[in-house]
């Protein structure tokens, strides 16, 4: 069996099952492309070239970006945050009575080590959720001054920042990221993403998103959820569109070190548990299965990132093999990684 075709059974076992209406997979190996693909968006069969909302694998561009910058000189990892923000991050986070805004480096937002609390995911002081509004379709638009408004007044951090081997993944920390490129770049995010990222590797389909843009539907179990005000409103920390074969194109040029100075790669692996099997490193994420669970191998890691929408990829380092695609769907967020893993041991069989 070809692995086209073995891709193709996987994503046929997908469709239509547990809500599941379009998936998409791409494996690139030994410089080769194989992809599968199902279900129908507005009439027309879903290819590994249909645009979807990536979710928090956006956050990878920003790396890519953050890195590229870092190499040129012109940020520095661990410079403190607020070099770029010389207004606006006063009493952002505050530990025991203290305000440490001012300790908390570029490195500490790309390992989710900063203690900012998440402004998406995270509950507010009253209870309530942004994600939980929006899964509700309560569409709204915000910015900087909105995001730090809730962080500072209406949340509190878990710890102080860069405490020990600590982590909580924030999207706050790839807001300010995503602002402070748009910053240091003298762009916009989508210009400095253009410039820096999809511009030099030729994708045509890869861009933050923006009302109006054409993409797969967002789906929450059977429900549609539409809130292209709120997308548009965190580019680089959950609101890009890619397809399955772009964001492999992407992957392939981001762990070959062609969109940085490769020694970065050689910093990725600063691994800090966010939940099990997840750990959060330089600005990418681990999913890591030990040998004693199922599939049993030794090595069987990937690294690279994922998406509340069902959207990833990733590098299997033992293989070099690089896994993108979608399940279009945020109910039952395990099921992307088993996905993965199964498409990974087609790949390295």
């Amino acid at each position: 069996m070809t692995l086209e075709a073995g891709l193709a059974r996987l994503i046929a076992a997908e469709i239509g099952t547990a809500e599941c209406h379009e998936a998409v997979l791409c494996v690139m190996r030994h410089g080769e492309i194989a992809t599968a693909a199902g279900g129908l968006w507005k009439g027309v069969p879903v290819t590994a070239d249909t645009p979807f909302l990536v979710a928090s694998t956006s956050k990878l561009f920003v790396t890519a970006m953050v890195f590229r910058l870092a190499g040129d000189g012109v940020i520095g990892l661990d410079d403190p945050v607020a070099k770029y923000f010389p207004k606006e991050l006063g009493r952002l986070l505050r530990w025991h009575g203290e305000d440490l805004s001012g300790r908390i480096t570029v490195r500490q937002l790309l390992t989710h080590s900063s203690g900012l609390p998440d402004y998406f995911e995270g509950r507010r002081r009253d209870g309530t959720r942004l994600a939980d509004s929006l899964f509700a379709c309560e569409d709204m638009g915000f910015g900087l001054a909105e995001v730090l408004g809730w962080v500072r007044d209406e949340m509190s951090p878990t710890f102080a920042p860069g405490t020990g081997r600590r982590a909580l993944y924030s999207d706050t920390n790839f807001y300010l990221l995503t602002e402070m490129v748009a910053r240091v770049a003298q762009r916009s995010p989508a210009a400095a993403l253009k410039h820096m990222v999809t511009g030099p590797l030729g994708l045509e389909q890869t861009r933050f998103f923006q009302p109006g843009d054409a993409t797969l539907p967002l789906r929450l179990g059977n429900r549609v959820i539409e809130v292209p005000q709120a997308l548009a409103s965190m580019p680089g920390d959950g609101g890009a569109i890619s397809t399955a074969r772009e964001l492999a194109q992407f992957g392939r040029a981001f762990f070959d070190g062609r969109l940085f100075d490769p020694a970065f790669l050689g910093q990725l692996a600063d691994w800090r548990r966010v939940f099990f099997p997840l750990q959060a490193g330089l600005g990418v994420l681990r999913f890591h299965l030990p040998w004693f669970l199922p599939p049993f191998q030794r090595g069987f890691e990937f690294i690279g990132h994922s998406g509340i929408s069902g959207a990833f990829v990733f590098h299997w380092p033992k293989r070099d093999v690089i896994v993108s695609g979608t399940i279009n769907q945020m109910q039952s967020r395990s099921r992307p990684y088993r996905l993965l893993v199964k498409a990974a041991l087609l790949a390295g069989a």
